[in-house]
């Protein structure tokens, strides 16, 4: 079987969750209260159906998303940064944008 695809705030949400707690117990909750993820960091995981959250935590699951979401994804994280790698990774990032004319966050021109 194949990884689920979820969207960036799902994975999110169930990185933050798989770090607390056993399948089982995410699972259980997920059962007895399906919308009741109630906290920011896993109010994604109301939205998802139980058999989706089963595979992602038995099979895996892996971000879905467009080109652009990735860029945006990274720009905001690289964004934020004081290390000066990660600045210089942002630029060479501004750069292809630019070059392949991506409409993506901080773009000036």
């Amino acid at each position: 079987m194949d990884k689920v695809k979820v969207s960036r705030k799902v994975a999110d949400a169930l990185d933050h969750v798989t770090r607390t707690f056993s399948n089982e117990a995410i699972i259980y909750a997920h059962v007895t209260k399906p919308e009741g993820w109630l906290l920011d960091h896993n109010r994604a995981l109301n939205r998802i159906s139980l058999d989706m959250l089963t595979r992602a935590l038995y099979i895996g699951y892996e971000v879905n998303e467009t080109p652009v979401e990735k860029f945006n994804y990274f720009y905001d994280k690289y964004s934020q940064s004081d290390i000066m790698f990660e600045k210089d990774f942002l630029g060479g990032m501004l750069a292809v944008a630019k070059w392949f004319d991506l409409p993506v966050k901080g773009r000036e021109d």
